[in-house]
């Protein structure tokens, strides 16, 4: 049988580590740096990217296509700018709350549980004690 302050340290422990942990070394693509690609690399990803305008300065010259790189960028980031505008971002105090919460339901369900099966074995045994039985 688990003990229900055994399971609660534990279960505190584990949101202090995951909660320190986060502040602590925060990963995911939105900490990521973007990266620019070499001028190969941008022609492979984008093959249908080059405008053929014999106005454009690069077309004689070659040069890296870093500029449409940086645009692209600037779009991306500014679409992702307004769709997290709308949002709100959980916090270390409302994921430790849903996870004492969900603790706290565990808890009450077990107790639930140990009340009706301790019940359910006085009442047996308070039949067997009360049968009538015959004297020999």
């Amino acid at each position: 049988m688990l003990n229900p302050i055994g399971l609660i340290l534990f279960s505190l422990s584990l949101i202090i580590t995951i909660a320190t942990s986060q502040e602590r070394a925060p990963h995911g693509l939105v900490y990521q740096n973007p990266k620019a690609f070499s001028p190969s690399a941008y022609e492979f990803f984008h093959p249908n990217s080059h405008n053929h305008n014999d106005n454009d300065p690069c077309t004689s010259s070659k040069c890296s296509p870093f500029p449409l790189a940086v645009e692209a960028t600037q779009i991306h980031e500014s679409k992702g700018s307004k769709s997290n505008q709308g949002g709100k971002k959980i916090g270390a105090g409302g994921i430790i709350g849903i996870i004492f919460g969900v603790a706290f339901v565990v808890v009450l369900a077990m107790s639930v549980y140990h009340v009706r099966v301790t019940r359910k074995a006085n009442m047996i045994r308070a039949k067997a004690n009360n049968s009538v039985q015959p004297e020999v």
